[in-house]
C-alpha cells in the first residue's frame, strides 16, 4: 500500500497560515506522504498568497468561506450548515483518496476536519495560541492528537490527547538566523545602528502606528525604526511622519516578505501578540513590548504575550492602558545597558519550544504505523 496522503488546513490570518506552510515544507522536504492537499479561503491570506501554496502543494482548494457566526443556537447552527457545504466541496480532492489531515485552527480549518470526520480518516489538530478557538475545541473531540504551542492550553483538550509541540516556524527564518548580524546587515545596504522593529500583525494596528510615530520623533539619531505598517496602513503611516518628523532614521514597509532579514538584525521590538509573531521574536531572542490586539477571540492575543512577559523577555501593555512615554523609557533603557537588552533577549529566546516540526511529524507517523481505528 502507498504512502498516504498529507490534507491540510490553516489560514484567515497569517497566524494560522504560515505555521501551517512552515509544517508543510517540512513535510514536503522529508517525502513522507504519498503527496499534499491545502484547503483554505479564497478570500483571505492563502487566496493573496497562492504562490506560495503552488510551490509546496500538489494539489490546492481555495474556496468561499464564512466565518463562525455567533455562540447561540441559531449562530451555531448557520455555521455548521456553512462548514457542511464547504465540506462537501472537499470531496473532489480527497474521496476515495487514503488520507490523514492536520489543522491547524481557525473558522477554515472546520471542513476539512468535519471531511475528515466524515470520512472515518485520522485527524490531527495544531493550537497556535493560549486560549484555543471554537473550531479546535470542537475538533478536539474527534482528533487522534491535539498540538499546543503554549504551556497550560492542555486543560482546553482532552488532556490524553495533548501534546507540547510549540509552533512550526520558516525555513527562511531558520536560514537567517544562522547568518552573521553583519552578513544581512551588507545584504540590506545598511549602517549598523540598534534597530526597532514595529509590528502591527499582517493588518497592521492604528495604535502601534501612532505609538511608533511618537518614539522617532523622541528617539536619538543611532536608532533605527523598521516600521511594518500593514498594507492598508501604509499611505496613512507616511502622512503621519510627514507631519512629525522623525529625529532617528525610519524604515517603513507596509509588508516584508523576507521578515527573517528584519528579525536577524533586529534588537528590541514593538508588537502585537499573534501566535507566529511572539514565537518568531522569542526564536530570535528579541525583547518585546507587547500590546495585544484587545478583539482577538477570547483574548488570546494578551495570554500569549503573558506568557513571555512571565518569563521576563517581554513587557505587556494592554490597548487601554498604553501609555507611550512609559514605552519611550523602556525603549530608551535598552538603548542604553546593552547588558540589560541581551538578558531579556536570552529570558526571550528561553521561552521559545525548538522542533515543532519533528515533534509532529513523529506524532503523526505513530498514528499512522499503528493504523489505529477511528
Amino acid at each position: 500500500m502507498g504512502k498516504p496522503l498529507l490534507a491540510l488546513a490553516g489560514g484567515g490570518t497569517g497566524g494560522h497560515f504560515y505555521p501551517m506552510l512552515a509544517f508543510a515544507g517540512y513535510a514536503k522536504k522529508t517525502n513522507t506522504f504519498g503527496g499534499l492537499v491545502f484547503v483554505g479561503d479564497k478570500n483571505r491570506i492563502e487566496g493573496k498568497k497562492e504562490h506560495l501554496l503552488k510551490e509546496i502543494f500538489d494539489r490546492y482548494k481555495l474556496l468561499k468561506m464564512e466565518r463562525f457566526k455567533g455562540k447561540n443556537l441559531l449562530g451555531i447552527t448557520l455555521s455548521f450548515l456553512q462548514t457542511l457545504g464547504a465540506a462537501a466541496k472537499i470531496s473532489p480532492l480527497l474521496r476515495g483518496k487514503d488520507f490523514v489531515s492536520l489543522t491547524f485552527g481557525g473558522y477554515t480549518s472546520a471542513p476539512l476536519g468535519l471531511y475528515t470526520r466524515l470520512a472515518g480518516k485520522p485527524l490531527f489538530i495544531h493550537e497556535q495560541n493560549a486560549i484555543p478557538g471554537m473550531g479546535n475545541r470542537y475538533l478536539s473531540k474527534f482528533a487522534k492528537k491535539v498540538f499546543i504551542t503554549f504551556p497550560g492550553s492542555e486543560k482546553f483538550f482532552p488532556r490524553k490527547k495533548v501534546v507540547l509541540t510549540g509552533i512550526p516556524l520558516r525555513e527562511e527564518l531558520k536560514f537567517y538566523k544562522s547568518l552573521s548580524r553583519e552578513e544581512v546587515l551588507k545584504d540590506l545596504g545598511w549602517e549598523d545602528r540598534f534597530n526597532i522593529l514595529i509590528l502591527g500583525g499582517s493588518l497592521g494596528a492604528r495604535s502601534i502606528n501612532h505609538l511608533a510615530v511618537y518614539l522617532a520623533s523622541k528617539l536619538p539619531e543611532g536608532v533605527r525604526l523598521i516600521h511594518i505598517t500593514g498594507e492598508r496602513n501604509f499611505r496613512e503611516v507616511e502622512k503621519l511622519y510627514s507631519e512629525t518628523p522623525p529625529r532617528c532614521e525610519v524604515k517603513t514597509l507596509p509588508f516584508a516578505e523576507e521578515m527573517g532579514k528584519l528579525l536577524r538584525i533586529s534588537d528590541f521590538a514593538v508588537s502585537r501578540a499573534g501566535a507566529s509573531t511572539s514565537a518568531e521574536l522569542a526564536f530570535f531572542g528579541i525583547p518585546t513590548v507587547f500590546i495585544p490586539y484587545p478583539y482577538a477571540a477570547y483574548d488570546h492575543q494578551y495570554y500569549n504575550a503573558l506568557y513571555y512577559a512571565e518569563g521576563g523577555g517581554a513587557y505587556l501593555f494592554r490597548e487601554e492602558d498604553l501609555n507611550p512615554q512609559k514605552v519611550l523609557e523602556i525603549v530608551q533603557n535598552h538603548h542604553m545597558d546593552r547588558k540589560l537588552n541581551s538578558q531579556k533577549g536570552k529570558l526571550m529566546e528561553a521561552r521559545f519550544i525548538p522542533d515543532a516540526e519533528e515533534k509532529i511529524l513523529k506524532h503523526l507517523l505513530e498514528v499512522i504505523n499503528r493504523k489505529e481505528p477511528l
